[in-house]
């Protein structure tokens, strides 16, 4: 079953008067919901594991002011849903799926802001589709799910699991309940409802392709090669994603580490402010944003 979300409560109007009505684009792989708002150089956000865009709605808020900003569920997730019953879930089939977005809004060298498995997906995309991409933000980086956490998921049979029975089981639902408990209401239970709602095999399937050596390298090599400063954000209560990030910000060969005090995994959802300022600051002082920095091999 598909979640239940009502289009016309998430209309909105932007300063110029201008109805921002979100999309849902057809694609082989099923449907994906994305929302273009804002106006000025283009920002695109991409969640993490099993995350609806709803962790990015307070930053393009505030974003959306100077930037135009696009957020999106991924397949499988929340509003991207039903998947067909072909698809795919692995790093690569995400990074299309980013693409078919860009290219169906019209845009291209954005700033590409990616969240925990998100930052693989954005890396995975300038890879294949450079024109896309101008510069990179990585939140909250991660060398891919732990062996524990990828264990746990793996005991279950994905294809067998009914949508709500996946958050049911108490490893699955500990796994999540870390993940979302620094995020502050409504967008936590938010976030755990979407988990809740989503196709059991894209979770499972997009994990096992972010834990690939394979979807590592392809990270490592995107932020040492491309010739634009790439920002590091993370959380110093994150201990994971701090370490992570600083070895990828050690292979850079410009950038900027930004770690936030007393912030978790989540600094968009706990810090909007802030995160917000980072961004916006990163863009403003870098020439090369919006000029083609992502470089072929």
């Amino acid at each position: 079953m598909t979640p239940d979300y009502c289009f016309d409560e998430l209309r909105e109007t932007d300063p110029q008067g201008r109805i921002n009505q979100p999309m849902l684009l057809d694609t082989k792989g099923g449907p994906l919901y994305y929302e273009d708002t804002g106006d000025g150089p283009p920002i695109v956000f991409v969640s993490g594991w099993a995350m609806s865009c709803e962790c990015w709605r307070p930053v393009v808020a505030l974003l959306k002011q100077t930037n135009r900003c696009l957020i999106y569920d991924s397949r499988g997730v929340a509003r991207s849903q039903p998947a067909s019953s072909s698809a795919n879930f692995t790093i690569e089939d995400h990074a299309e799926d980013l693409h078919e977005i860009l290219d169906a809004a019209g845009t291209f060298d954005a700033t590409i802001v990616g969240h925990e498995i998100g930052s693989r997906v954005a890396a995975a995309n300038a890879d294949r589709h450079p024109q896309d991409v101008s510069s990179l933000i990585v939140v909250s980086p991660r060398a891919g799910m732990s062996q524990d956490d990828v264990k746990n998921l793996a005991v279950f049979t994905p294809a067998s699991l009914a949508l709500r029975e996946l958050a049911a089981y108490p490893l699955i639902r500990n796994l999540v309940a870390r993940r979302f408990r620094r995020a502050p209401q409504p967008y936590r239970d938010r976030l755990f409802a979407d988990f809740a709602e989503l196709s059991p095999r894209a979770a499972y399937e997009t994990a096992m392709s972010a834990s690939t050596g394979e979807a590592a390298a392809v990270v490592d090599e995107i932020i040492s090669r491309t010739l634009s400063p790439v920002l590091f954000v993370c959380g110093a209560r994150d201990k994971k994603g701090a370490a992570e990030a600083r070895r990828l910000f050690a292979l850079a060969r410009a950038g900027k580490l930004a770690t936030m005090q007393d912030c978790g995994f989540m600094p968009m959802l706990e810090y909007p402010r802030q995160f917000a300022k980072l961004v916006r600051d990163f863009i403003a002082v870098d020439p090369r944003v919006n000029s083609r920095a992502i470089q072929k091999r």
